[in-house]
């Protein structure tokens, strides 16, 4: 028994020991991986701005700039009051972090059953603003109050005892009020055409409430429900901490907003900047974006894109009056994200240079990109890459015949028949004709002869990057991809089996002309030659005669291939195709996989 005992505890004492060490082994990786906090602190409070270029050279947009720094002298002491009535009370008194705050937040949402809540100090908000991404977790929430404590440190270390103001204006200086506003000044320039020391109560408690979702509650998109009710809740915290009187809050709730009509310039392509901002922030991570002084040279080409935009445009204009919507300008925020969505991507294969991008039809209602992140179905616009790895095995060419006719599968101990469109067959034909007509019979009899996981690796050879399942209907476009995918491998053949990266940007510099990055592209032969022409000329006769000849009565001269696509249930249609210059593709559908409600 004795023995038994002393097994057992020198079994706990190991157990608790490998529990110490993968602490201090997690604590000290959380160190030494936390991102760093310059020496000089004025840096934090320096921003010249993000400059993106399109490929002519002129500006885009520009972000992260502050147009004014501003001390508290210079600006409202109402404006100073609601922000801390909102977002940190107890500001002055804690060192970085609250556990009050974190505990009563923990209670709200554990009683709703749901995040209502959050806990974060002003000093939280700064580190998560320049430091940290906006990813919510356990880990990250820790690395916020560890460098928090450190930057409430650093800051009394460096001001003494008027530290406390010099974090506040940090915050207001650097907070992304909308509209391209960083910092309170350039805020109440942008939306009210005046300085931050002249702010009505109103305006104070609308402009304090804005970060907390710059985009939902910016005012120029008018949606005054959402913007009455922050701006109530600001005055109702700032009633409740005694910094003004219910007659206060009564008579500034009567008032109205008098907006700037003279506004910052707009963003012209946010989805592609959007997507450059995810670009730097994958190559040197979030805190880049945060220190600014770079000029970003992207891949677009604004004539191309300005094409793109009217085309997409003028297209779900037209498909919401066939669908039966009322017009989309004057529909609620609410109706619209149930309007019929689209999304374009158009590049160079012979560069992989991104020319143009369509991302939605309106970021303030989703910042979802669906030209780079939504995976759905290509239907039938994935079976060039079937026949073509049918090709590439040498086991059947263009002129193999098939008997096009209905025939059944057991898929998983499950009956399967797929059907032709229209339930129309070919009956004896080529393989090169089944493609042209887009015969699903063939294309699964196909896929069943070479295997699917032979399309599943030619799928990822041509660029696909989403997961490729190997199932026999993969013939009929079963598993999801992006339409950056898409344009990827169509872009492939083009190129006539060569492949390249596709990338939004060509090159970056910093605020002293330094190049910091210069994209180059990376040629990886990836298909026979022979093959891919032959890609190429049945998808040529795909535009001229077959499933995509509708492209040409838009009245597109020269040589053009492409292929058409659409789910069984209607839910997305595609075309992706190129010329000799460019690859595009082209996604319409509905964010919801059920469709119209």
């Amino acid at each position: 028994m004795h023995l038994f005992k002393n097994i057992w505890f020198r079994f706990a004492l190991l157990f608790v020991a490998d529990g110490l060490l993968l602490a201090i082994g997690t604590l000290l990786w959380l160190v030494f991986t936390l991102p760093r906090i310059p020496e000089n602190l004025e840096a934090l409070s320096t921003q010249t701005g993000i400059n993106i270029y399109a490929q002519s050279g002129e500006l885009l947009y520009t972000f992260n700039q502050r147009v004014k720094q501003v001390t508290l002298d210079e600006v409202s002491p109402t404006f100073v009051q609601a922000v801390l009535a909102t977002e940190d009370r107890d500001f002055y008194n804690h060192h970085g972090y609250s556990l009050k705050a974190i505990a009563g937040a923990f209670l709200d949402n554990l009683k709703s059953l749901r995040k209502t809540r959050g806990g974060s100090t002003l000093t939280q908000q700064i580190v998560k603003n320049l430091f940290l991404t906006r990813g919510k977790s356990y880990l990250r929430k820790f690395k916020e109050l560890l460098l928090s404590t450190q930057l409430e440190t650093m800051f009394k270390r460096r001001y003494g005892p008027s530290y406390k103001d010099k974090l506040l204006e940090l915050y207001i200086n650097g907070s992304f009020y909308g509209t391209n506003a960083y910092g309170v000044e350039d805020a109440a320039q942008t939306y009210f055409g005046k300085s931050a020391k002249n702010f009505t109560l109103l305006e104070a408690a609308l402009l304090a409430g804005l970060p907390n979702a710059p985009s939902v509650l910016n005012p120029y998109r008018r949606d005054p429900s959402k913007i009455a009710k922050r701006v109530a809740h600001v005055l109702n915290r700032m009633t409740t901490a005694g910094w003004i009187t219910q007659t206060d809050r009564e008579a500034a709730l009567k008032g109205s907003f008098a907006f700037n009509t003279d506004r910052a310039p707009q963003n012209r392509t946010p989805y592609f900047v959007e997507t450059i901002k995810a670009e730097i922030t994958r190559l040197w991570g979030t805190s880049t974006l945060s220190f600014g002084g770079l000029d970003v040279y992207t891949t677009l080409d604004l004539g191309m894109q300005r094409a793109a935009e009217q085309a997409v445009a003028e297209g779900l204009t037209d498909l919401d009056i066939r669908l039966g919507f009322p017009d989309y300008k004057t529909a609620s925020e609410t109706d619209r994200k149930d309007y019929v969505q689209a999304a374009l991507l158009c590049l160079a294969p012979a560069t992989g240079h991104v020319k143009a991008m369509v991302g939605g039809r309106d970021i303030f209602v989703s910042y979802f990109n669906r030209a780079t992140q939504a995976r759905r179905q290509p239907g039938s616009g994935f079976k060039p890459i079937a026949y073509l790895t049918a090709f590439a095995s040498n086991q059947i060419t263009p002129l193999s015949l098939f008997l096009d006719e209905p025939r059944t599968y057991s898929i998983n101990n499950k009956p399967w028949t797929p059907k032709n469109f229209r339930n129309s067959y070919l009956g004896l034909t080529t393989a090169a004709r089944a493609l042209i007509r887009s015969a699903n019979a063939t294309s699964v009899q196909i896929v069943q002869y070479i295997g699917p996981e032979q399309v599943v690796e030619m799928g990822k050879r041509l660029g696909i990057q989403s997961p490729l399942f190997p199932y026999p209907s993969i013939a009929l476009g079963s598993s999801e991809v992006t339409l950056l995918d898409m344009t990827t491998a169509y872009g492939t053949i083009a190129n006539y089996g060569i492949r390249i990266t596709p990338t939004f940007i060509t090159a970056i510099e910093d605020s002293e002309g330094r190049t910091l990055y210069r994209h180059r592209p990376n040629p990886v032969p990836v298909l026979d030659p022979t093959h891919a022409y032959t890609m190429i000329r049945l998808l040529q006769h795909v535009v001229d005669r077959g499933t995509g000849r509708r492209v040409r009565t838009t009245g597109l001269q020269g040589p053009a291939a492409g292929k058409t696509g659409t789910t069984n249930d209607n839910t997305d249609a595609w075309f992706t195709g190129f010329t000799p210059d460019y690859t595009a593709s082209v996604w319409i559908g509905f964010d919801s996989r059920e469709g119209k409600r």
